[in-house]
């Protein structure tokens, strides 16, 4: 998957390049994490998400420009996906949780 990809971006093992692939990473993650707690909508989340980690994205454009080749906005992409089918799945989870609470012995951990 594109996120898979961009941790493999560091062609050249640099610790720079390294650094900045992990520091775009952590920081699409945790914006997703945080539009989560907030409880964003989808669009709301895709508004914020542009606006955010563009200095983790110019810091591995810098060290890593022939490699990105898209992967960076394609992991954005990604990452709204990701969060999309998080809310669509969120009420099935609620069902399976209070299945679980009211019958714990059908459910294994």
């Amino acid at each position: 998957m594109i996120l898979a990809g961009l941790f493999l971006l560091a062609l050249s093992p640099t610790d720079e390049a390294d650094a900045a692939n992990l520091a775009y990473v952590q920081c699409l993650f945790a914006t997703s994490r945080a539009a989560s707690a907030a409880r964003l909508s989808v669009d709301a989340f895709e508004q914020k998400l542009a606006g955010s980690c563009r200095s983790e994205q110019r810091a591995l454009e810098r060290v890593e420009p022939a490699n990105l080749h898209g992967l960076d906005e394609a992991a954005r992409q990604q990452v709204v996906e990701t969060y999309r089918r998080a809310l669509e799945l969120e009420p099935e989870l609620r069902k399976f949780d209070e299945m679980c609470r009211a019958h714990p012995g059908g459910c294994r951990e």
